[in-house]
Parts: structure tokens; C-alpha cells; sequence
């Protein structure tokens, strides 16, 4: 059996289920595989300090591990040393605000630990701050107000409208910035070949080994790079068809245990 030396994997839906826990099952298989030696990275797109704490519950840290941010926007190891950033200039706020002023989609930035949005509200627009439980900033004019490099644009809305959104903003600024959903309702504007695969690669090299020793699991669009990259991509039973397309395994859901499942396959 393959040698595995790395596990990443996505948070939403993939670690956790769908009541946003990480059960006792996949909690055991991941503190196990760490055991044996494998390291763990913790990859989202949301920004580092809502994703540290699920490093922290798994013991990542203390086991040498990594996690990542902003979909690879920002990777760090044990020691919060950033191994890998990347920035979206900001003169891209105002071609993709252009596009979403008519909208009813709401558009966040972040500025460290700072999430700022402007004062469209939908169903949606309170999901990410009040997981990662950080309050969120609302400016009158976020085109006027941004004048700092970003990770990202987040948009959250509607998914038929955010859809449209898509279609206008890729054939706006396709070519220069990548632009991919991170969940139905959440679509994000991203700097050009900065995604989670690439994020992965970083911790390859920091660790001296290569991709085809990585086991990735994702369930959402931007989980597609990481998924195609690794060694053994795995899809979650709960994922979009094009993840499960392009994944070398399907596993169970996010509500059956579909990591411990795979790693059982996997590892043992």
C-alpha cells in the first residue's frame, strides 16, 4: 500500500457535517493517521483565524501540521510561519463592484482579522462571521473604502443571481483573476492560479515531498484544484458532481463519516 505523508482536507462539509461538527469518528481517524506520523493541512477559504481553531481541536499544530486560508491566499505551519501568500490587487474592486451594484449580493473584504461588507443584507450575508464568530463591518461605499491588497472578494447571495453574477464577472475579468464558488450561496473573486492545489504544493515543499503523497478531501468548487492535484483526490459523498468526476475515490458524506471511511481504505 502507498505511503501517504500528507491529509488535507476542506472544512465545510467535508470536516465537518452538517450540524458544523467534527464528529467523534472522524475525529479519531484523523488523531490516528497524525500517529502514524502523517501530517495534516487544514485547507478553506476562509481567512486563517477561523480556520486555526479546527488545527488546534486536531492537534495539528502540535503535531507539526499546516493550514491554509483565503483558499491558499495564506498557508502556515505549526508555528504560524507563513509559508505562502498571495494578493489580489485592488483595482479589482471596482470593475467587480460595477457589476454587483444592481445586485442584491452582498460583497466582503477582509483586513486581517477585520471583515468589512457593504450594506446590502440577504440571507446570506451574516454565514461566514458569525461561524468564524467575528462581527462583521459594514461601510457605505466599499469601492470608495478599499485601498489595501486583498485576499479575496467574497460575494454571498442567492445562487441563481450569484450564477448570473459569475457569467458577467468572468467574462468581464476571466482572464485575469479567478473566479470560482466556495459554496452555493458563496462565490469568490480570487487572485490569478492562487487555489488550494496550489496552497497543498506550498506544504509539499516545505515538507520535501511530493504531491502524489498527499490524500485530499473536498466537497466544493474550490476544493477541484487540490482534488485533481493530490496523489489520492476524494470527493465527499455529499460533494458537487464535478468534484466527484474528477476525484480518484468517493467517500461517504460529511454526515457518514466519509473521511474516517476512506482512511480506513486508505491507510489500513
Amino acid at each position: 500500500m502507498k505511503k501517504y505523508k500528507l491529509i488535507a482536507f476542506d472544512i465545510d462539509d467535508t470536516l465537518l457535517n452538517t450540524d458544523k461538527i467534527i464528529t467523534p469518528e472522524t475525529k479519531r481517524a484523523l488523531l490516528k493517521a497524525q500517529s502514524s506520523g502523517i501530517k495534516l493541512c487544514v485547507a478553506s477559504g476562509r481567512l486563517p483565524y477561523g480556520v486555526r481553531p479546527y488545527a488546534e481541536e486536531l492537534d495539528v499544530l502540535k503535531n507539526g501540521g499546516y493550514y491554509m486560508g483565503f483558499n491558499g491566499g495564506a498557508v502556515l505551519d505549526s508555528t504560524g510561519r507563513l509559508i505562502q501568500s498571495a494578493y489580489l490587487d485592488s483595482k479589482y474592486i471596482a470593475p467587480v463592484y460595477k457589476i454587483l451594484r444592481p445586485t442584491n449580493v452582498t460583497t466582503m473584504v477582509h483586513k486581517g482579522d477585520i471583515i468589512y461588507a457593504d450594506k446590502k443584507i440577504n440571507a446570506y450575508t451574516h454565514i461566514e462571521p458569525d461561524v468564524i464568530g467575528i462581527p462583521l463591518n459594514f461601510v457605505d461605499d466599499i469601492e470608495e473604502f478599499v485601498d489595501w491588497e486583498l485576499h479575496k472578494i467574497l460575494l454571498c447571495g442567492e445562487p441563481d443571481e450569484l450564477k448570473s453574477v459569475e457569467k458577467a464577472l468572468v467574462k468581464k475579468l476571466g482572464n485575469e483573476v479567478d473566479i470560482y464558488f466556495s459554496a452555493p450561496w458563496f462565490l469568490e473573486v480570487m487572485p490569478k492560479s492562487v487555489n488550494k492545489g496550489k496552497g497543498v504544493e506550498a506544504v509539499c515543499r516545505d515538507m520535501g515531498i511530493s504531491m502524489s503523497e498527499v490524500i485530499a478531501f473536498g466537497a466544493s468548487g474550490n476544493d477541484l484544484s487540490m482534488i485533481s492535484a493530490a496523489g489520492m483526490g476524494v470527493a465527499m459523498g455529499n460533494a458537487e458532481p464535478e468534484l466527484k468526476e474528477s476525484a480518484d475515490m468517493v467517500t461517504a458524506s460529511c454526515d457518514e463519516d466519509g473521511i474516517a471511511k476512506a482512511l480506513i481504505t486508505l491507510l489500513e
